[in-house]
């Protein structure tokens, strides 16, 4: 028994020095890949794979369904980043095995990305993913009545538009009262392209409505913001602007300013225990959204104690 567990933690010490390799030289796709594969081999996660949600190609999600014996499980439903222009759903497999274990039933969906789709196409999929969720999530042992929204970097900038722009949702059949709350991580919501790639894929003329901060009016489901202050990729004011727009609009909102040992990636990857250590980002959007369960049905814990500033 001892050698077997001296062989899995050498393979996991390993996979985790070649993945933070591969993500420091920036093959963020090859990184992701050899995470999620090692961890389908040592710890496999029930997945129902290629899900349509719309009809076009890219539409497709993949939901993980919590363990059958929690039934109506609380949905995180988690978009992820990519600069708006590359990753899939499957390399996410570790952020939905994270929340599973701590008995979530998780949805990854995958959106249109930039050259192939422009803004607002990728917040519109996100919309079309979440009426999915709302009418069909209960088949995979997922509560309709408790959808969480969570997101990493552009994931979190689609995210945090889906809860303020309220058309969004609308023109799906949705509203914010559909969403119990919501986890952005390193999202840039409310930074204006400067780079060739990112005014294409917005358009000058809608740098006023990609900003989540213009469409924040009160109506806003409870929000925590998760940031690393060694964050290069993204700036901090994204996280302080959007949070003095809810506090200004009335709505809770809660924020964590990690040290600047936690970067763009890091913040991310320490979702899952394994990279989890004294920052343990997995284990401060479960507990947000225990405390925003807890209000949801009348408990004694209060969105405004104990957590976060």
């Amino acid at each position: 028994m001892r050698k077997i567990l001296v062989v899995l933690l050498t393979l996991i010490i390993g996979l985790a020095i070649w993945v933070g390799v591969c993500l420091y030289k920036d093959s963020r796709s090859t990184g992701l890949m050899i995470l999620n594969n090692a961890m389908r081999i040592l710890k496999p996660t029930a997945v129902n794979t290629d899900i349509s949600f719309g009809e076009e190609s890219w539409q497709m999600l993949d939901v993980y369904p919590s363990d059958p014996t929690h039934p109506m499980a609380p949905v995180i439903v988690f978009i992820h980043g990519g600069g708006w222009s590359w990753g899939n759903k499957s390399l996410y497999y570790f952020v939905a095995q994270a929340f599973v274990e701590r008995g979530y039933t998780v949805v990854i969906p995958d959106y249109v990305k930039y050259p192939q789709g422009r803004f607002p196409a990728f917040v519109e999929d996100g919309a079309q993913a979440l009426a999915w969720v709302k009418e069909n999530i209960s088949r995979y042992n997922g509560n309709p009545q408790q959808i969480y929204l969570a997101g990493h970097s552009a994931g979190a900038h689609t995210g945090a538009l889906l809860m303020t722009d309220n058309h969004y949702l609308a023109d799906v059949g949705l509203s914010v009262a559909d969403i119990s709350g919501f986890a952005g991580i390193a999202g840039p919501y409310t930074f204006t392209p400067d780079s060739a790639q990112y005014i294409a894929t917005f358009g000058k003329d809608n740098f006023d409505a990609m900003k989540a901060t213009s469409h924040v009016d009160g109506d806003e489901p409870p929000m925590l913001l998760l940031h690393g202050a060694g964050d290069s990729a993204v700036g901090e004011f994204n996280q302080q602007q959007l949070a003095d727009a809810m506090r200004t609009a009335g709505r809770p909102v809660q924020t964590r300013l990690y040290s600047d040992k936690i970067n763009h990636i890091s913040i991310l990857l320490k979702l899952h225990p394994w990279f989890a250590d004294e920052v343990d980002t997995g284990q401060d959007v479960d507990e947000y959204f225990q405390l925003l369960t807890a209000q949801q049905f009348n408990e004694k814990r209060p969105v405004s104690q104990g957590f976060g500033q």
